[in-house]
């Protein structure tokens, strides 16, 4: 099925059950990559080359949650440190950056692995300051962390 026809199914669906129905079943984040995905090139059971169309997430990460720290670990095979930059605004961690083809010099004529430009907006659990985060790239891994600050309020006394 063409994208096209895709998109006015699920126009035709959408007007059928409320506006809330694809709110429902489908992930917002998922749902804007599954629109806006990238024709990938990819080769056909015959062994000719051709183009496939793949749904897919990059960089692709973990968060971890403690009542001390917060560690996100961001998936970044085969791109150099240099390549990337970190963004922080609030509770919106944003992670932009590039990655080369290994062999720039030869065709590609099947590929399953992510290259170009991306970003990827994370959004943490708490706000803070670039200050508070640490970042660091080990083995194609970006581990940013950060401490919990636990801030007691004062008791009030009930008479």
């Amino acid at each position: 099925m063409d994208m096209e026809k895709l998109k006015q199914w699920m126009d035709i669906a959408k007007n059928m059950q409320g506006g809330d129905f694809w709110n429902n079943i489908f992930d917002q984040e998922f749902a804007k990559q599954f629109m806006n995905e990238q024709p990938v090139k990819s080769s056909t059971a015959d062994g000719a080359s051709g183009r496939a169309e793949k749904s897919r997430t990059f960089p692709i990460i973990d968060v971890f949650e403690g009542e001390q720290e917060v560690v996100v670990v961001i998936e970044l095979p085969g791109v150099a440190k240099e390549d990337l930059e970190l963004g922080l605004s609030g509770t919106y961690l944003t992670i932009k950056g590039k990655v080369n083809p290994l062999h720039p010099h030869l065709t590609m004529t099947y590929s399953e692995r992510f290259y170009g430009e991306f970003q990827r907006q994370i959004t943490l659990p708490d706000t803070v300051s670039p200050q508070q985060l640490s970042a660091k790239f080990w083995n194609g891994l970006l581990i940013v962390s950060y401490q919990r600050t636990i801030e007691k309020g004062e008791v009030i006394p009930i008479e």
